[in-house]
């Protein structure tokens, strides 16, 4: 019986039989795998903890019979704060259902998972805006799969955003693209939004940032970023 070490988090866990659970972890060299829990409900069990929602933890699992089994498994953080506030825990749950709707089973994830342990730890630890830390995940998870808009240039002219004196710049959602302010007549005002130059100087930092990093701008005013959170990823998400 071959034993693989990972460290992950669960994700979502659904009872099983009648003393079992099988549980979805985000891991570092797996992916998101399935595994079954055997006894995880018993009071006594060894994965009592180990298998609960938002613990994570070092499993070393086994495989039998194509399915993912617990072998022992050893508790890092169970994020106790966020875990017993009830508006943030919501949160939480809305971004594992989004991780879980856009990932598939043995999909590579680790980069998924760095920007999710670091996002649970800021709303664990630090008082932070949660609208500010969730849609600061949600534009940096649609980044790591892929969607990131182009950034540094008008899609229509050309002008480099960054170096312009426009005041404001604007995203096109059909076509996950900024224009510059000469330019943002060449789309249907239906499906742009306007964004403050500061704003969209922030997204840049959180596309472009380290994850440890992606939380540490200001802004006078969130707004704009909130904003801009919501619409990319819901033209996104209506996309898939």
């Amino acid at each position: 019986m071959k034993l693989v070490k990972v460290k992950g988090i669960v994700i979502k866990e659904v009872a099983y039989k009648d003393n079992d659970k099988i549980i979805t972890i985000l891991t570092d060299s797996l992916g998101k795998v399935s595994a079954v829990a055997k006894g995880a409900k018993k009071t006594n069990s060894p994965f009592l903890a180990s298998s609960q929602y938002l613990v994570y933890s070092e499993f070393v699992l086994y495989q039998n019979t194509g399915y993912y089994y617990l072998n022992s498994a050893a508790v890092i953080n169970t994020f106790y704060n966020l875990r017993i506030d009830f508006d943030k825990i919501q949160l939480v749950f809305d971004m594992t259902k989004l991780i879980n709707s856009v990932t598939d089973e043995n999909q590579d994830c680790e980069k998924i998972l760095k920007l999710f342990l670091n996002t649970i730890y800021v709303l664990d630890k630090y008082e932070k805006d949660t609208k500010l830390v969730v849609n600061t995940f949600k534009i940096k998870l649609f980044s790591i799969l892929g969607f990131a808009p182009r950034q540094d240039k008008c899609s229509n002219c050309s002008k480099p955003l960054l170096e312009s004196n426009d005041s404001s710049v604007y995203y096109d959602y059909s076509s996950n693209t900024f224009l510059c302010e000469e330019c943002k007549l060449t789309v249907d005002s239906k499906s742009r939004i306007q964004i403050s130059k500061a704003t969209y100087n922030a997204i840049l930092f959180v596309i472009r940032s380290d994850f440890k990093k992606i939380f540490s701008f200001e802004l006078k005013s969130y707004v704009d970023f909130e904003l801009f959170g919501q619409v990319f990823t819901d033209s996104i998400i209506s996309g898939l």
